[in-house]
């Protein structure tokens, strides 16, 4: 056993020996290529008292890291800024550019960056670049600091101003302001700007109030500004700030960082008009704001964007009402049956990171009945000027109304663009609530009667009401009635005062106008007939608003009239005069919309509406109207702006003479927190309706009274009348009442 294994041994020692002497010299052993730490640079693009953009480029694939943080504070090594700096993967360009918004203006900073090769890591050195904001205010506006929340800005006071003025504006603010009444840069800063004399940097942190401490502007994370100055003569609220002074900057607040904790939704008991909420944060959630929109309300938030949702659910910063800690349970209340709702949250830690959430749920159907409403007539003892309803109501909770001549509805509703406007929509937006105590009289069995005064005569009217149930279900009802024709009065004056006359007027810079009235009760029967019933006289031409007079036959045989009715009433120029029953004389009495007692000026202020009479003239694209007319100076303009209002002006009639004065009218106006005294005198304006609007424009401003002198009547022939039979054509008298109702559920 001992000599076999002593030979198995022997042969396996001389295998080996035989095998190294096959393979010839023996090769060393490979060594693996060094490692090469990847290298670094940096590139500063752009950099102001806020704000940096720098580009970070690297030799080779990887990630890279970079913080600015003060001059004072130091970085050991590239694996530490990893471990807590902002980082990022390269693309293939290996570069990326990077703007930072967190700057404070007359600092010092370190950049550090740093890359770092992958699988394994293999770390670059840690670089550094120096970063200075300190700067020389070159400009009026100058940004010092902008944080999610606060800003800090810098005024430099122009050289030789006595003062300046300064805000900040939300930009979507600015916008809507600007569509809705044109305000410009300087115009806006004129009206709410801070006043100062000094050069300053102001701080302002979540909110900056306006000039008259009232309203706020707040400052939110990932939001557009404008910050605007510009040197006025003082510090006073009403010192102006002209175009040409203005200045203005806009920048964007930083978006804040993600919140990573989130708060759980749940609703629950949902019924048609309430529904139960709960809000469960989960841990790391500091506070949360939530806010219930209906979906319409939504939906216009949204439309501007969605940091408009976002800050509506914040709200005013100082305002916490909304503002939640831990788990909270809500019961909602005062929700529209079937209707869809957004429960909107934004969530924040300690460390002000931001989270938005929303939630939508829909109400069930309604229950309850509909309101039903019914409506009758009540006499008055003068029909002509007057009205009374009586109104019952069953099943309402609230309730709009509004009452308006026929003539101005039917306008709004046939108006070109307004093909779906609903009867519904027009009371929404120009009804009147009912009080409680007015509901509980229309519910009541005996129903509340309802009297309407200093109306027009001989006039359609329309009564339109919208009642609501406690379910938000709505009925409305129209109801239609017209005005008995005032009682004519029978006096000797109509006669005396028509014929024909030599007008004059001076207008504003003094010119005169000298022109022919003729004053007749009428241009045909129809019109004759018409002007009786209202105790009124027309008075055909007016030169100085530079249109020619124009029949109602003429209208029609210009296609300038569809029909007979359209034409008496559009003809002219033409203006009124109205008798009453003491002799009094004055220019036509529009119905009045609405008066006042001025206590200050002892004065009663009367505002009248000429809503559905006849205008001066419409024909041609033209449409024009008898107002009262004052020049007022705007200094913020430095110049004169024509004004017109609808008035009633005394006349005077010297019947010896045959002289016709139509006098100027003094009262009072008022503007913003002051007002004077002014004097209107007659004078003619243009627009498409008689309340003008945006589109009114004076035509002709009168600046004395209108004088009227009677010309000389020359001898007529004797005339002896022809023997024919006259056909009198047939008038047929309709009065149409229409009653209207409509439920909407």
């Amino acid at each position: 056993m001992t000599r076999r294994i002593l030979i198995a041994t022997g042969l396996i020692i001389a295998a080996a020996f035989a095998a190294i002497s096959c393979k010839g010299p023996q090769q060393e052993e490979p060594q693996e290529d060094p490692v090469v730490a990847p290298t670094a640079t940096v590139e500063i693009n752009a950099l102001d008292r806020t704000s940096v953009t720098f580009t970070i480029s690297s030799d080779s694939p990887g990630d890279y890291v970079w913080a600015i943080v003060p001059e004072t504070e130091k970085i050991a090594s590239a694996e530490d800024l990893f471990s807590n700096g902002n980082s990022g993967m390269f693309t293939s360009a290996q570069k990326v550019e990077i703007t930072y918004n967190e700057l404070e203006g007359g600092n010092e900073y370190s950049l550090y960056y740093a890359v770092r090769k992958l699988n394994p890591f293999v770390y670059s050195e840690l670089y550094v670049e120096p970063i200075s904001t300190d700067f020389p205010y070159e400009d009026m506006i100058t940004l010092e600091k902008v944080t999610t929340n606060a800003v800090s800005y810098h005024i430099e006071k122009p050289e030789g101003a006595k003062a300046y003025r300064h805000m900040i504006v939300d930009y979507n603010d600015f916008l809507y302001f600007q569509a809705l009444v044109a305000v410009t840069h300087s115009s806006y800063l004129s009206a709410f700007g801070l006043g100062d004399t000094q050069s300053k940097t102001f701080d302002y942190e979540w909110v900056q109030f306006d000039g008259w401490d009232n309203y706020a502007t707040y400052i939110y994370s990932d939001t557009k500004y404008i910050i605007l100055a510009g040197e006025s003569e003082s510090t006073e609220i009403d010192s102006q700030v002209s175009d040409e002074n203005v200045r203005y900057i806009e920048f964007t607040t930083p978006k804040a960082e993600i919140c990573p904790h989130k708060v759980d939704i749940q609703v629950s008991n949902i019924t048609s008009l309430t529904a139960d909420v709960t809000f469960t944060p989960e841990e790391g959630v500091d506070r949360y704001r939530a806010y219930v929109m209906s979906g319409a309300d939504y939906e216009s938030f949204l439309f501007e964007g969605e940091e408009m949702v976002r800050r509506a659910v914040i709200g005013a910063w100082d305002d916490t009402s909304t503002e939640y800690k831990g788990t909270q349970s809500l019961s909602l209340s005062g929700l529209h049956p079937d209707s869809n709702y957004y429960i909107c949250m934004v969530v924040f830690d300690e460390d002000m990171r931001e989270l938005y959430i929303e939630k939508v749920f829909t109400t069930t159907e309604p229950v309850g009945p509909a309101p039903e409403i019914s409506i009758t007539a009540v006499e008055t003892e003068e029909p002509w000027n007057s009205a009374a309803l009586n109104l019952k109501l069953k099943n309402a909770s609230s309730a709009l109304a509004f009452i308006h001549t026929k003539y101005a509805v039917d306008e709004v509703l046939n108006a070109p663009g307004n093909e779906d406007l609903t009867m519904e929509v027009v009371i929404s937006t120009n009804g009147i609530p009912f009080s409680a105590a007015e509901i509980s009289k229309a519910i009541s069995e005996d129903g509340a009667t309802l009297m309407f005064s200093n109306l027009s005569p001989n006039t359609e009217y329309v009564y339109a009401i919208t009642a609501t149930n406690s379910e938000y279900v709505s009925t409305s009802y129209v109801h239609y009635f017209k005005t008995g024709a005032e009682p004519v009065i029978e006096t000797t004056l109509f006669d005396k005062l028509k014929g024909d006359y030599t007008a004059t007027i001076t207008d504003f810079d003094g010119k005169p106008y000298t022109f022919d009235v003729t004053i007749t009760d009428g241009v045909n029967d129809a019109t004759r007939e018409a002007y009786k019933a209202k105790n009124i006289l027309v008075c055909l031409g007016f030169d100085p608003c530079g249109v020619a007079y124009h029949s109602p036959e003429d209208l029609l045989k210009k296609r300038w009239a569809k029909t007979e009715e359209e034409a008496n009433r559009n003809y002219g120029p033409k203006w009124f005069l109205e008798v009453d029953e003491s002799d009094n004389i004055t220019t036509y009495k529009h119905a009045v919309a609405s008066s006042s007692f001025d206590s200050v000026n002892n004065v009663e202020l009367v505002d009248y509406s000429a809503d559905g009479e006849d205008p001066m003239a419409s024909f041609n694209n033209q449409t024009l109207w008898f107002k009262g007319t004052f020049n007022r100076y705007y200094a913020s303009k430095e110049q004169w702006i024509m004004q017109a209002t609808t008035l009633i002006h005394n006349v005077d009639f010297n019947e010896e003479t045959g002289t016709i004065t139509v006098n100027p009218v003094k009262h009072y106006k008022s503007w913003s927190a002051r007002g004077e005294m002014i004097t209107e005198y007659p004078g003619v304006s243009q627009s498409k309706n008689w309340y003008g609007g945006s589109d009114q424009k004076v035509v002709f401003c009168g600046n004395s009274p209108l004088v009227l002198k009677r010309k000389a009547q020359t001898a007529q022939a004797s005339i002896t009348p022809m023997k024919a039979s006259l056909k009198v054509p047939a008038v047929k008298t309709i009065n149409v009442q229409e009653t209207r109702r409509t439920i909407r559920r």
